[in-house]
């Protein structure tokens, strides 16, 4: 990550096209102005954390496990200050009914609601334009 060279607001990683689709526009409805960037693969996801600094990965649980690359990208992102939204999609969920947050490691359950997931990406939105709100979220 200390290659990065341009800033980038949200990568969504996501091999199903549709949901890829989903996700992505929410994340631009809320993120605005900042980009929003969609991958496929964890070799695409890779990449964009060499080139770009990103202030969100939007990830499913199954997928974020599903190969070494991904998570130590992942991890590589997460130890350069991005945040992290893993929406689980397995029996092992934080919560099925509400989103929780633990120091920039946000989970959202698969089963949430177009509301959870707007309220999450706005907070992400907020702890990335004001880190000094941090302590505080």
């Amino acid at each position: 990550m200390s290659t990065a060279q341009d800033s980038i607001g949200v990568v969504v990683l996501e091999p199903n096209k549709q949901l890829l689709d989903k996700i992505c526009a929410f994340a631009q409805k809320v993120w605005g102005q900042h980009e929003v960037l969609p991958r496929q693969t964890g070799k695409e996801l890779a990449l964009a954390a060499y080139n770009l600094s990103a202030g969100l990965v939007v990830v499913r649980a199954s997928f974020q496990r599903s190969s070494a690359l991904i998570q130590s990208t992942l991890l590589d992102m997460y130890a350069a200050g991005t945040q992290i939204l893993i929406i689980q999609d397995t029996p092992f969920r934080v919560s099925e009914s509400t989103w929780a947050s633990f120091a920039g490691l946000h989970f959202l359950s698969d089963k949430a609601t177009d509301d959870q997931l707007n309220d999450l990406l706005t907070m992400t939105l907020v702890r990335h334009c004001m880190p000094q709100f941090n302590k505080l979220i």
